[in-house]
């Protein structure tokens, strides 16, 4: 890439139109990274969360792990981007020889329910990539 060019590539899983809402899975890549480890990296994005979301409240903070083992951190948070609109939203943090990734899922109340254990299915199933392709 050209010099002063960062690549922010997001990949988007696109999922089903469940009570009027695309769900999705969006994963973040973010080579430049201010963490050495996962709960910091995991801290580090709740926080930016935290100041860029209108009305945002953090649900859930714990350490998990992918199906192929690998430690991983989740964050279950609500807030609402228009006032009378409430959204839930799920973010795994993965931090993998030294990129990390975000992969992040939004629900309603009652797509939590319906679309949840199947969204973060695929999300736990994540495997990050191997190394970086030099362009």
């Amino acid at each position: 890439m050209p010099d002063k060019w960062i690549d922010k590539t997001v990949f988007t899983l696109m999922g089903p139109v469940t009570d009027g809402m695309q769900h999705n899975i969006t994963v973040n890549v973010q080579d430049d990274l201010p963490a050495d480890d996962i709960e910091e990296y995991a801290e580090w994005q709740i926080r930016t969360l935290e100041d860029e979301l209108k009305a945002c409240k953090i649900l859930l903070k714990e350490p998990t792990q992918l199906n192929n083992g690998l430690k991983a951190y989740r964050a279950v948070f609500t807030w609402w981007p228009v006032d009378e609109v409430r959204l839930f939203q799920e973010q795994i943090y993965i931090l993998h020889e030294g990129t990390g990734y975000t992969l992040t899922a939004s629900f309603t109340k009652k797509t939590r329910k319906i679309l949840g254990p199947e969204i973060e299915r695929v999300m736990l199933s994540f495997e990050p990539r191997q190394s970086s392709i030099d362009t």
